[in-house]
């Protein structure tokens, strides 16, 4: 065992010598020198670290409603309702879905159909006439459209000269109406109407009394409307003649007014257990108490002129014993008459 320990520490002398005798042999490096043997300062190079910034995570906690319990202090906490965010969408869903029950409703149910009309300022015209025409009854009070209504009352009753109509919920259908006020009986193919002072003719109805009848064997003149008609530079308007008809009938639904204030003139002129006629060749006239027939155009402009050479005609028929069956004054310089055969 001794002899162990003594081989180990020779060996570690052994090594210790060789370290010497290797250092001593090394040459030593003189610290002084030229830059090239001079040692260069070490650059440090800064180094930047990126670090990545999380965001934090949020928790959101739902609500919760404190109840209070039966002892004292002590409360029970419960989690609340989510709250709803009701979007544009949501609402306009909901809007059309209302608006599509309130149209089925009203179209289904009786309350919301039409029974019966409102007339307003009517004296000759009744309800049960104008409902018979429209056929409103059993109609559901939506699809009553009044601007509609009102076009068709129109067209179908001419004796009215102005039309208004109005609904209301539930199922109320008001119309009010003016009434144009007969000025003329004209009396043609058995059948008598009445025109306005607008030259409106319409089928007569009612007790409303007509002084001035005229018998006519034809229609009268008919009413002339403008109509604007495109020549490429600019518009000229031409006249166009009125001849749209009663309905079931040929007679159109207006004469002139000119036509209707000659007719007014010459009533003035009438003779006694006379009556005014219409040709529509010769115009108005009448018949004689002598028995001829005298006719003055369908124009009454001067017919003071026309009634003087009238009378001059007469006498000079009276001197010659001369009879006539037809005179016509039509055209004021052009006077005829026609003796009986």
């Amino acid at each position: 065992m001794a002899n162990r320990q003594s081989d180990e520490k020779s060996r570690a002398e052994q090594v210790r010598a060789r370290r010497q005798q290797n250092r001593k042999k090394q040459p030593q490096v003189s610290t002084v020198g030229t830059s090239a043997t001079r040692k260069q300062p070490t650059r440090t190079v800064p180094v930047t670290r990126r670090t990545s910034t999380s965001v934090p995570m949020i928790k959101r906690q739902g609500r919760k409603v404190d109840v209070p319990l039966k002892t004292k202090g002590a409360m029970l906490q419960i989690p609340a309702l989510p709250r709803l965010h009701i979007g544009w969408r949501l609402i306009s869903g909901a809007i059309f879905s209302l608006s599509l029950a309130v149209v089925i409703t009203f179209s289904s149910l009786g309350t919301f159909k039409v029974s019966a009309i409102n007339l307003e300022g009517a004296e000759r015209l009744t309800p049960e006439t104008l409902t018979a025409q429209l056929g409103l009854t059993g109609t559901a009070i939506i699809k009553v459209q009044p601007d509609d209504l009102e076009t068709r009352i129109v067209a179908l009753f001419p004796e009215l000269s102005s039309v208004k109509v109005s609904v209301g919920l539930p199922a109320s259908v008001t119309i009010k109406v003016v009434e144009r006020q007969p000025l003329i009986a004209w009396y043609q193919d058995g059948t008598t109407y009445w025109i306005d002072a607008e030259g409106v003719l319409f089928p007569a109805s009612g007790e409303t009394p007509v002084s001035q009848t005229v018998y006519a064997t034809g229609n009268p003149p008919a009413a002339y409307v403008p109509l604007a008609e495109d020549t490429g530079e600019e518009a000229t308007v031409k006249e166009t003649a009125e001849t749209e008809s009663l309905p079931g009938t040929a007679l159109q639904k207006a004469t002139t007014t000119e036509f209707v204030q000659g007719v007014m003139t010459l009533l003035n002129y009438l003779p006694e257990n006379s009556a005014l006629q219409f040709d529509p060749e010769y115009g108005l006239g009448w018949q004689d108490p002598q028995g001829w027939l005298v006719y003055f155009g369908k124009d009454i402009e001067n017919i003071d002129l026309k009634l003087i050479e009238y009378q001059m005609i007469i006498a000079k028929l009276s001197e010659e014993n001369l009879t006539p069956a037809l005179i016509s004054l039509e055209f004021l310089h052009a006077p005829f008459y026609r003796l009986e055969r």
